[in-house]
C-alpha cells in the first residue's frame, strides 16, 4: 500500500464526518478501492494520518490536501479470499475450541458471566468479538459470510453429506 491516496471531491460526503467510506485511489499502484475512513485537515487529529489528495474541477487540475486514516477496506479486495475459504474449509474437520491461555481474559470474561451479562464465557468471547469484528473489521465479516454461504450452498457437499 502507498503512503499517498487521491480520491475526488464528488466521492467526499456532503458533511464534515470524523468517520465515513471513501472510494480512494492508492497514488503508487493506482489501485482504486472502498475504504472506512478518517478525515482530517490536520495530521494531529487521525492517528495513522496519510496524505489525501482531493481532485476536482472538470480535468481534476483543482487539488487540496487532507489527511486520511485507513480503518478498513469495505470491498472484498483488501481480504485474502482464498485465505479465507482455506480457513473455513479447514475449521469443518478441526476443533472449534479456542484457548487463549490467559488469566486475564478468563477472569474479565468470568465476570460477566456471574454478574448474568451472559450466560457462558464462550457467549461473552463470541458477542464480543463479533461485535468488535463488526466495527473495526466489516470486511472481513463479509468475506467470510460470502465463504461460509459458498459452502453451504454446495450441492454436491449437502449429497455426500447426506450420506454419511
Amino acid at each position: 500500500m502507498s503512503s499517498h491516496y487521491i480520491t475526488s471531491a464528488d466521492h467526499l460526503p456532503e458533511e464534515a464526518q470524523a468517520e465515513t467510506t471513501l472510494q480512494i485511489t492508492d497514488a503508487q499502484t493506482k489501485r482504486i478501492f472502498e475504504a472506512r475512513v478518517r478525515i482530517a485537515k490536520d495530521p494531529a487529529e487521525l492517528t495513522d494520518p496519510e496524505p489525501l489528495t482531493i481532485v476536482a474541477g472538470p480535468h481534476e487540475s483543482v487539488s487540496e490536501t487532507r489527511y486520511v486514516e485507513l480503518l478498513d477496506e469495505t470491498d472484498a479486495t483488501g481480504i485474502d479470499q482464498e485465505l479465507v475459504a482455506n480457513l473455513a474449509a479447514e475449521q469443518e474437520t478441526a476443533s472449534n475450541i479456542l484457548n487463549t491461555r490467559s488469566d486475564d481474559l478468563k477472569v474479565l470474561l468470568q465476570y460477566l458471566v456471574e454478574t448474568d451479562e451472559y450466560d457462558s464465557t464462550a457467549d461473552a468471547l463470541r458477542e464480543i468479538t463479533f461485535d468488535h469484528l463488526a466495527t473495526e473489521r466489516p470486511a472481513l465479516l463479509d468475506a467470510y459470510a460470502e465463504v461460509r454461504r459458498e459452502l453451504d450452498d454446495d450441492p454436491l457437499r449437502r449429497v455426500l453429506d447426506t450420506q454419511e
